[in-house]
């Protein structure tokens, strides 16, 4: 993981203050391990991936916990946390929502999927600079025309989605899709979405980890 003078220097060369958002609620059925506990290099895959969104230059990052929230809060160690006791009634959105309503304000939020594992940094690094460039609602990076499971959003945005019912059936890729600025990077990881033991071993042989 980059050290603080390298964490410090991402932030630099940012003109906006992004926070990010790991989402880590789901129960993880078909895996039958909470994700949010999958082994990453530097330890439980949710640390790793706030680590990541925080040496990328996301000044402040929370993980958002439903099924399993106490032991999950107990293992991984992380200062900022959200809890989502709706996560099973209301869905991935009340997610977003719950760590919407945990982070300061600032300009855009980074959000990511637990399991969305081994994003490249210069993926990130190209989704903010768009972020700060193009004025726009949201930022989707894509790969070979298919949509990546990490987004940027506007502070704006945030601000609207909060205003919302959450319910869940509402997809916040639906919702978005119209307002976004795509961007096609060539970054398979934007697609991981393992949901067995089996496809997590996959992502972690592709990834070398």
């Amino acid at each position: 993981m980059p050290s603080a003078s390298r964490r410090d220097s991402a932030r630099d060369d940012l003109r906006m203050d992004h926070a990010g958002i790991v989402l880590a609620a789901g129960a993880s059925r078909r895996m039958g391990t909470p994700k949010a506990l999958l082994p990453a290099p530097d330890g439980p895959l949710a640390r790793h991936q706030a680590q990541w969104l925080e040496a990328c230059g996301c000044e402040n990052v929370v993980i958002v916990l439903g099924s399993e929230a106490e032991r999950l809060a107990a293992e991984l160690h992380w200062p900022r946390l959200a809890f989502n006791r709706d996560w099973k009634r209301k869905g991935r959105f009340s997610s977003v929502q719950a760590g919407l309503r945990t982070l300061p304000e600032c300009d855009g939020h980074v959000i990511i999927p637990v399991d969305t594992a081994g994003i490249r940094t210069d993926t990130l690094t190209a989704v903010l600079k768009a972020a700060e460039t193009e004025n726009a609602p949201a930022v989707r990076p894509m790969y070979r025309g298919q949509p990546g499971y990490l987004l940027w959003i506007s502070a704006e945005t945030a601000r609207r989605l909060l205003d919302l019912e959450a319910d869940e059936e509402v997809r916040l890729d639906h919702m978005l899709a119209p307002l976004e600025t795509r961007i096609e990077i060539d970054d398979p990881a934007l697609l991981h979405n393992p949901n067995t033991p089996q496809e997590w071993e996959a992502v972690r042989r592709t990834l070398g980890w």
